[in-house]
């Protein structure tokens, strides 16, 4: 698939996002990225995002080089004029930022503006995700997020109304692949663990209780099997 990429498809896939894998190309090369099967648009305001097989070619890309395939040109972008010879080349423009889930892990900052509004769209897109990849089942995890699972997990808690700020973070759960662990820092533990819990279930997520040899409550969390 990686040899049948534009330059601009290429470019598009290396800059996506590397947590929620959305684009931030012009729409012509979204476009072109979902007919390829490697894109598809998700969520109300109709951000492309990187499928599995888009996220499996990001891969190879980023093994073997953006330079390393054959360019195919696409038709529906007009090819850019080459610089003159004595003009220097322009630099490339950064990606754009995409939307990274507060896991509670870093240093408390202050909340942007806008916070809400990006946890909602991120919160869509999520269930887009669910929904294309399980035939319209949107009651358990997709496989991005179990590639994903503090990510997810981190988003499904500040998307209910749970920020880090409230007292826990979430964390890949130690010696236990495929697990993570919601730990709580603040008074309260037990219940506010349960609050937790009971938002991660209802979105198809297994939660156990547990406490350690200092007392310290957290939950494991893992995706519900089918």
């Amino acid at each position: 698939m990686a040899d049948l990429l534009s330059a601009a498809q290429r470019r598009a896939i290396l800059e996506s996002d590397a947590e929620t894998g959305r684009l931030g190309a012009r729409v012509p090369t979204c476009e072109a990225l979902a007919r390829l099967g490697l894109a598809v648009r998700y969520g109300r305001v109709g951000g492309y995002y990187l499928t599995p097989e888009g996220l499996r070619v990001r891969g190879v890309l980023d093994r073997i080089g953006p330079e390393a395939v054959t360019v195919r040109r696409e038709p529906a972008e007009a090819p850019t004029p080459a610089p003159a010879a004595t003009t220097p080349a322009p630099t490339p423009a950064p990606a754009a930022t995409g939307f990274t889930a507060d896991d509670g892990t870093g240093p408390p900052s202050p909340t942007p503006p806008r916070r809400a509004a990006e946890v909602a769209t991120a919160w869509s897109g999520l269930l887009e995700i669910r929904r294309v990849l399980q035939d319209g089942d949107t009651s358990r995890p997709a496989p991005w997020e179990r590639e994903r699972l503090v990510h997810s997990i981190a988003l499904a808690l500040e998307a209910a109304g749970h920020p880090p700020s409230t007292g826990y973070s979430v964390s890949p759960a130690a010696a236990q692949p495929g697990v993570a662990e919601v730990a709580w820092h603040g008074t309260g533990a037990p219940e506010a663990l349960a609050a937790c819990q009971q938002v991660l279930e209802r979105y198809g997520w297994q939660c156990t209780l547990h406490r350690d040899r200092h007392g310290r409550s957290f939950l494991l969390v893992s995706p519900r099997r089918a």
